[in-house]
């Protein structure tokens, strides 16, 4: 294998079926999406191909996150390639790639048990790791029993996009600050968004999904001047009761394992991990 000379070329469409092939046949391979998306990947030139010209060796493709920061969402390897000689053919070309368009971190959530260690071994750094936890719907409403005076919930004007990226920025730390592109989408797809206003100011946020039976609350966030006054556990009992009238079953969401207050506010609420905990593995570009 090291006499062959293996090419690392950006991905055409053309190589869709192929790495749709290796999707099925190789032992390993990342990749959590669907043939739509990777067409969206390819035609943007943020997938790279392995190949001998009639073999393909292997695959990577990202996608964008935040600004300088770039996610590792697919990469696979043909049957035999060892991984670390793999991964490092695939990653020089694609983070030289990504350097020259002026991004700085290269970031992977590693679902994929047999991935996070050979990352590590490519320069990645664990970051944090992301909790998955879950409850019942609730069988009675909640929000009475954390009712605010002075509150209130009301939807978001679309002027008010600006104002609300600033509340996340100050709720969340980088890298798992919403974009205001990001907060957009949300507010044209969320089954409900809504802001919680104290004193005529913008205090927290909430963002939920819901599919058939289950349901997702995908964000909450509470300014850092306004929290300890009871508004996260009153958007939590809010988005449960409108999930709950929405007929799922079960509500799941994530937080991260140093964001010890969050994980406290969902335990009191019922919520229990499950699953494993997941690596956020980041590379820094600029040191690599």
């Amino acid at each position: 294998m090291h006499d062959i000379q293996i090419i690392v070329r950006p991905a055409q469409v053309a190589d869709i079926e192929r790495i749709m092939q290796m999707r099925q046949h190789a032992r390993r391979v990342v990749m959590h999406f669907g043939y739509e998306d990777l067409m969206q990947m390819v035609k943007r030139n943020a997938c790279l191909v392995a190949d001998t010209g009639p073999l393909l060796w292997g695959f990577v493709c990202t996608a964008g996150y935040q600004k300088n920061l770039v996610m590792l969402r697919g990469l696979g390897l043909l049957n035999g390639w060892r991984i670390d000689d793999g991964l490092s053919h695939l990653l020089r070309p694609l983070e030289s790639m990504l350097r020259a368009r002026g991004d700085r971190f290269l970031m992977h959530l590693a679902v994929d048990v047999w991935l996070a260690a050979p990352l590590m071994r490519q320069g990645f750094v664990p970051h944090d790791y992301i909790i998955h936890f879950e409850r019942a719907a609730p069988p009675r409403p909640l929000l009475p029993d954390f009712i605010i005076p002075g509150v209130t919930l009301r939807a978001l004007g679309r002027h008010e996009i600006t104002d609300l990226t600033l509340l996340d920025h100050q709720a969340f730390e980088w890298p798992w600050q919403f974009s205001s592109g990001e907060l957009v989408k949300w507010l044209m797809t969320a089954d409900r968004l809504v802001v919680l206003e104290h004193d005529q100011q913008m205090v927290g946020y909430t963002c939920v999904q819901v599919h058939g039976e289950h349901a997702q609350i995908v964000r909450l966030a509470i300014a850092p001047a306004w929290q300890g006054n009871g508004f996260g556990r009153y958007l939590l009992a809010d988005a449960l009761d409108f999930i709950a009238e929405k007929g799922a079953t079960y509500v799941t969401l994530n937080t991260q394992w140093q964001n010890v207050s969050s994980q406290r506010l969902y335990k009191g609420f019922g919520f229990r991990a499950i699953g494993r905990r997941i690596p956020v593995l980041i590379k820094d570009l600029q040191e690599a």
